[in-house]
């Protein structure tokens, strides 16, 4: 129990505080990227959209109003399978560099497919119906692709949160983030990208595999193991509308774990890590140690459990009871999670909860590929 309790603190332990620590050390001793250079290469915009009538007008003009050269700038928005008018409203905008394509429900996987047959720019920029970007946010992103290395790059996305008595955890989780995937793209590559806001070449992107349910992760994680870089530029900017209820975000995190494990027999550089070391490094570090970290967390618990009666065992099993106490106090008294001492354990928990669920969803196959609005 004793080696059990330590292997679990270990996991848990390096893979939220010990491989941030390493990162910030290491990006300290590398040099930084290329800055961005001066391009404009044509750039194909896809909006992938699933019953967004409230959204997709603004998002579009949001999207051709970019200051980018307008023979150089196309917008593709597909409807997937929308039974609200997103087509229409989508269609009732006059301009020609704008291009609607319309699919029976299908997945976004095969939205997204439809659209990069039709795409004409060297450069394709992914993103969501509800995300607005900064002027300047699509000419940011193509600078990057000035080095040859660079094969994607991600920005910026500020979430704000709608009327809500809750904390925005998912905003401290998101500058989490990206504190770790600044220093993973200094240091090499970026092993994942915002789905909100991306760039990539449409020369690596070959068609996405329809039963995909993680699009963003499954582009990234095959450019990067082609040798290609990941970059992030946190000048490139833009803004989400999300809930700030927990609850709201729960199914959506259930789906992002069922998506990330399916992605993980398609890795090449993980059936050989050692022709890849930092890739795998990074992916291990960043990303499966976290999808995995119930198990971890289960066993550090039952095993400090079994320890009680050793001081040490004892303390480490209380603050972990004290711990769940005020997750669970978070998940049954709403006017509490006002309150960070609680809020952070219930976010924390449900977080985690959310990964084992969407695992075993994975495992029993019985997470579709479809997706479906948080209500907003």
């Amino acid at each position: 129990m004793e080696i059990v309790f330590w292997v679990g603190a270990g996991l848990v332990g390096y893979a939220y505080v010990g491989y941030p620590a390493l990162l910030w050390l290491w990006a300290c001793l590398t040099p930084a990227p290329p800055p961005a250079g001066d391009i404009t290469p044509r750039v194909s915009i896809i909006v992938a959209a699933y019953n967004e009538a409230g959204y997709i007008e603004d998002k579009l003009r949001n999207a051709l109003a970019q200051d980018y050269p307008r023979e150089a700038l196309e917008v593709i928005a597909v409807s997937d399978g929308s039974d609200d008018g997103t087509a229409d409203i989508a269609r009732g905008i006059d301009d020609d560099r704008l291009r609607v394509i319309e699919l029976p429900r299908g997945g976004k996987a095969r939205a997204l497919n439809a659209a990069l047959a039709a795409a004409s720019g060297e450069i394709v920029v992914f993103t969501d119906a509800n995300v607005f970007f900064d002027p300047d946010a699509v000419r940011r992103l193509a600078g990057h692709f000035a080095a040859p290395d660079c094969g994607a790059v991600t920005g910026l996305v500020e979430l704000v949160a709608m009327e809500s008595s809750e904390p925005l955890g998912e905003g401290a989780y998101m500058r989490y983030e990206r504190f770790l995937q600044e220093r993973e793209a200094r240091i090499a590559t970026m092993i994942g990208t915002d789905g909100a806001l991306f760039a990539a070449r449409r020369a690596l992107l070959g068609p996405l595999p329809p039963e995909i349910i993680l699009d963003d992760f499954w582009i990234a994680a095959r450019i990067a193991d082609q040798g290609y870089a990941v970059r992030y530029d946190h000048r490139a900017r833009g803004f989400e509308w999300v809930p700030a209820a927990v609850a709201q975000e729960f199914r959506r995190k259930v789906r992002i774990a069922a998506g990330g494990f399916q992605v993980l027999p398609h890795l090449g550089f993980l059936r050989h890590p050692l022709r890849r070391p930092t890739l795998s490094l990074f992916f291990v570090s960043h990303k499966l140690l976290r999808w995995l970290a119930p198990f971890p967390l289960l066993a550090l618990f039952i095993s400090s459990a079994l320890l009680a009666n050793q001081p040490l065992y004892l303390a480490a099993f209380c603050a972990q009871l004290a711990f769940y106490l005020l997750a669970g106090l978070g998940a049954t008294a709403r006017r509490a999670r006002r309150f960070t001492l609680v809020y952070t354990p219930y976010y924390f928990a449900a977080l985690n909860a959310a990964l084992l669920v969407g695992l075993l969803r994975y495992l029993g196959g019985r997470q579709s590929a479809l997706w479906r609005r948080v209500s907003r």
